[in-house]
């Protein structure tokens, strides 16, 4: 499952936290590998603990696309800040902006801005009874707009069963990549018989916005 070793201190934390039934909550500033080990390591112990460790890939395929989603929500806002974007009326701008500071190239020099502007991502692990929990926080609050477009997105998502299937009927080639990332997590959802409405995006309306998904373990 896990593609390196992560540090046997990390390893050992997160065992501890584990044992503690302790909530695990890992912060990054932009998509750094290291983190991402750490996380799968975490997932893997907690799904080996219930016996499902079936649900892997899917469930850390999911965690990754709402990863990168919150990183991209902070990236439009750093341009925004910047002057770089100065309105959503022209998507392909918007895309174009947010593909040159996210790329291994400038990836570190934009952690260093998101963290300059505190624009972090929060990834929590929290196993509650015989469920698992798994949010995705950032510092970016949704309009109203936005948050009626992800609940059309979400439901009309749940209707497929592939996402080519999806993105064949329901074409958006100037999308950010959220929406088409939001309809994976839907459909990955549901090839392993977890409901859409057990996978809410909500906001604030202020400071943050919040991607959780309850998976039943039992």
């Amino acid at each position: 499952m896990l593609r390196k070793n992560i540090d046997t201190t990390y390893q050992t934390e997160i065992i501890t936290a584990l044992k503690n039934r302790s909530d695990l909550v890992f912060l990054t500033y932009s998509g750094l590998e290291d983190t991402e080990e750490k996380i799968k390591f975490a997932l893997a112990k907690i799904l080996e603990r219930f016996r499902k460790e079936e649900l892997f890939t899917p469930i850390i395929s999911c965690l990754k696309e709402l990863i990168a989603n919150a990183t991209k929500a902070n990236a439009k806002t750093i341009l925004i800040n910047e002057g770089k974007i100065r309105t959503d009326d022209d998507p392909a701008n918007v895309v174009k902006q947010i593909r040159r500071i996210l790329n291994d190239e400038a990836l570190l020099e934009y952690g260093l801005k998101a963290k300059k502007y505190k624009l972090s991502t929060r990834t929590y692990l929290k196993v509650h009874g015989n469920n698992l929990i798994v949010e995705v926080i950032n510092n970016v609050p949704l309009t109203e707009k936005e948050q009626k477009k992800i609940s059309e997105r979400i439901e009309v998502s749940s209707k497929y069963d592939n996402i080519a299937e999806f993105y064949m009927e329901n074409p958006d080639p100037e999308a950010e990549g959220m929406g088409l990332g939001l309809s994976m997590v839907v459909i990955l959802l549901k090839n392993i018989n977890i409901s859409h409405k057990n996978f809410i995006v909500t906001t604030d309306g202020t400071q943050k916005t919040y991607a959780t998904i309850l998976i039943p373990l039992a």
